[in-house]
């Protein structure tokens, strides 16, 4: 598998090395973490401008996604390991926030925003320069396909019931996260949907 990372134009302030060659004297004497279980599928050594670097290994789960994204905030990593992601502040690395929504399939910066948006089966989650500014509700039981459109808003496609039928197309207020055209998914539960989880201020 070849692992890269993805910019999507934002810029870094670090420099990355993919699966560096382990020390002769067998510890890297930087520090180091281990995420996602005790198997090291995927090593990086991050390199940042203004920090000290350190390592970080991570159990994959390659079924799902697997890769590096910058994000809106220079000093930003998400690592998206198949089921689950995790935000770094490369400053602070032992300080890695879990993406709440799981396994991580898709992963774009929408035409026209700011944003770094990831999804799931069936919700989305936005990353800006301070870190999550909102996580979707669940949108459809299942298929979530980010897809193109006009710039400046968020286009999903995706099934909203059990029954076979054409792909329901949403669009989403990058701003907010909130559903501006189109029928989300909903159960007796959450007849009108479930709500949208904002970062405080939004």
């Amino acid at each position: 598998m070849t692992i890269s990372i993805t910019d999507f134009g934002f810029a870094a302030s670090y420099q990355i090395d993919i699966d560096p060659e382990y020390p002769a004297k067998g510890e890297w004497r930087i520090p180091n973490f281990q995420f996602g279980g005790t198997s090291k599928d995927l090593t990086i050594r991050v390199r940042p401008s203004g920090a000290e670097p350190w390592v970080a290994s991570f159990a994959l789960e390659t079924d799902y996604l697997v890769g590096l994204f910058a994000c809106p905030n220079p000093d930003q990593l998400l690592v998206a390991a198949g089921i689950d992601a995790y935000l770094f502040d490369v400053t602070r690395p032992g300080h890695a926030d879990d993406l709440p929504i799981r396994p991580v399939v898709h992963v774009q910066r929408p035409s026209g925003t700011d944003l770094l948006v990831a999804g799931s089966f069936t919700n989305l989650a936005a990353i800006d320069r301070s870190g999550f500014r909102w996580i979707t509700g669940r949108l459809f039981i299942d298929d979530l396909e980010l897809v193109e459109g006009p710039p400046g808003k968020i286009y999903v496609r995706g099934s909203v019931n059990s029954v076979p039928s054409d792909p329901e197309l949403l669009i989403i207020d990058p701003s907010r996260g909130e559903l501006i055209e189109g029928l989300r998914y909903t159960d007796i539960a959450h007849p009108d949907g479930e709500p949208v989880w904002h970062r405080p201020g939004i």
